[in-house]
């Protein structure tokens, strides 16, 4: 005999169908060009959003339809108490689990983070950081906006932020940049759970001759906001939140025509992914005149990675690249991880448009002489 369905499990059955059943729409084009326009020959950065970036990108993945779930919960296809009852599962409230980054979901899901409930608040506005995480490779900081004050309601709290200026232990946080160079440590900002929060990313440059961050330290994230006199301060305590991270220097090197290309280094944690590449051309040639090459990465069963930033540098006129590019984690340690490198295909005469396969993806193009393969050692 079949038991009916209590009217609080109809709704939830029918809120799945509505997650399932919804499309969603991505722009992959625009958002890759808008990293291209944002290059130039001597600074490569890859990230998500850059500070007081007005446009958010939708990206589809299992968090995007969590955000789908959330924001069905504030509409009328269910009833308040239902909304009220799922607002109350685990997790529900976590930003670093509704941002659309597996690493940092998986964070959450772990506790591999710490929560600091810190705050500070000027003229009616409070901006608070009750999520922080930091793996060694990256740190990820959530910040979240409380107000009434519709002056600063009316746009994304990403876009009222700025600037957001770091020191680590009093010391300007470039103290840790390479020295001598126009090399810079960068923060960067990616949606949060909705448009009241952000999440504050950035990494250290040791894999390119800066220093590593302590594995313990106190940062003090200072934001000025506009309407506001005096800058948002908060002083955060950072504490590596992960341990015995996977570290390989395979050196592994690949040349294709006059471009010669090593893999020096592989970084895994729970939460990230990195990999650490030097590109060379031989002098008097310049890196400037390469075409903007990515990478692809796959575990032993062919499963690919979704990158999730990166940063690479180039001195001006130099022949030298030195890129690490981020990736969310493996779900499990792989025995072999292989690196694609591509490059996009742009239309004839004009370089802001990609050419397009029939089902309208950007076509790439491999280079197969610099791929490579990696045992992984665990």
């Amino acid at each position: 005999m079949s038991i009916p369905l209590k009217p609080e499990d109809k709704e939830i059955e029918h809120l799945q169908k509505l997650i399932r059943n919804t499309p969603i729409q991505v722009d992959l084009i625009d958002k890759t060009m808008e990293r291209f326009e944002k290059m130039d020959t001597r600074l490569y950065k890859r990230s998500s959003i850059t500070l007081k970036r007005t446009r958010n990108t939708i990206i589809a993945t299992s968090a995007t339809l969590a955000i789908l779930f959330m924001v069905v919960v504030g509409t009328s296809f269910i009833s308040p108490t239902m909304a009220a009852s799922i607002r109350q599962i685990p997790g529900m409230d976590s930003i670093f689990q509704l941002a659309g980054d597996l690493g940092l979901q998986t964070a959450d899901e772990k506790g591999l983070l710490s929560k600091p409930n810190l705050s500070d608040t000027h003229d009616g506005l409070t901006l608070s950081v009750p999520e922080v995480m930091f793996d060694g490779t990256r740190v990820s900081i959530a910040l979240e906006r409380q107000t009434t004050d519709k002056r600063f309601t009316n746009e994304t709290v990403s876009s009222l932020i700025n600037d957001v200026i770091l020191t680590i232990n009093g010391k300007e946080i470039n103290s840790y940049a390479p020295a001598n160079t126009s090399n810079s440590i960068d923060p960067y900002m990616i949606p949060g759970k909705n448009s009241n929060s952000t999440i504050i990313q950035f990494s250290d440059l040791r894999n390119q001759g800066g220093k590593s961050f302590p594995d313990k330290f106190d940062l003090t994230l200072s934001m000025p906001v506009s309407g506001i006199q005096q800058p948002f301060k908060i002083i955060i305590p950072i504490e590596k939140n992960t341990k015995k991270n996977i570290v390989q220097t395979p050196d592994l090197k690949r040349q294709y025509e006059k471009i010669h290309y090593t893999l020096e280094k592989i970084e895994l944690t729970p939460i990230t992914t990195n990999i650490t590449t030097r590109i060379e051309l031989p002098k008097p040639l310049k890196i400037s005149t390469l075409p903007f090459l990515n990478y692809e990465l796959y575990d032993d069963k062919g499963n690919e990675l979704k990158q999730i930033g990166g940063k690479g540098w180039s001195a001006t006129d130099g022949n030298i690249l030195m890129t690490d590019s981020q990736f969310e984690p493996f779900i499990s340690t792989p025995k072999v991880i292989t690196i694609k490198v591509y490059k996009y295909i742009f239309k004839e005469g004009n370089k802001s448009q990609f050419e397009l396969d029939k089902e309208g993806n950007p076509i790439k193009e491999y280079f197969s002489d610099l791929e490579v393969s990696v045992p992984i050692s665990s």
